[in-house]
């Protein structure tokens, strides 16, 4: 009985081990390229009048690797948002002083989080994710996000 149930145990750390691992895999090939958030670029793109993505993620958050892996690195994805200053706010340490004031700064609610911005510094309304999307449902955030770009006025 033991030898039983000690191969149990093995299979079920193997089937763990499976499974984190698929979970902690990014993406093989080339995915966004983006910058760790600084203040001072977001304020240079607003001055530029260049678009922004913003991105709250964790090292420990699975929808956030989801999202590298499999929407993040979807060629007509990295394509799209290459007009766009794509900056990254790394709130692993969720509890900091540093992750709590950016969070409450752009009402963040979870990770991971995306806002838009437009060439005015404005969030982009009704385009912020929250959670995962798939590669085709992100591009129709970025496409919308895109189309209120046209209607900023300089």
């Amino acid at each position: 009985m033991r030898c039983k149930t000690d191969w149990l145990k093995a299979c079920g750390g193997l089937l763990i081990l499976a499974v984190a691992s698929s979970c902690s895999s990014t993406a093989a090939g080339p995915t966004i390229d983006w910058q760790a958030y600084d203040p001072v670029v977001l304020d240079r793109a607003k001055q530029e009048g260049t678009p922004v993505i913003l991105e709250f993620y964790a090292d420990w958050c699975v929808p956030c690797k989801e999202l590298q892996r499999f929407t993040f690195s979807d060629q007509r994805v990295i394509g799209l948002t290459e007009a766009f200053v794509r900056l990254r706010i790394d709130v692993s340490n969720y509890d900091s002083p540093e992750s709590v004031a950016l969070r409450q700064q752009f009402e963040v609610t979870g990770v991971p989080e995306i806002m838009f911005f437009d060439t005015q510094g404005m969030e982009v309304p009704d385009v912020r994710v929250l959670g995962f999307l798939s590669a085709t449902d992100f591009l129709q955030r970025i496409k919308k996000a895109r189309f209120a770009q046209s209607w900023v006025s300089d």
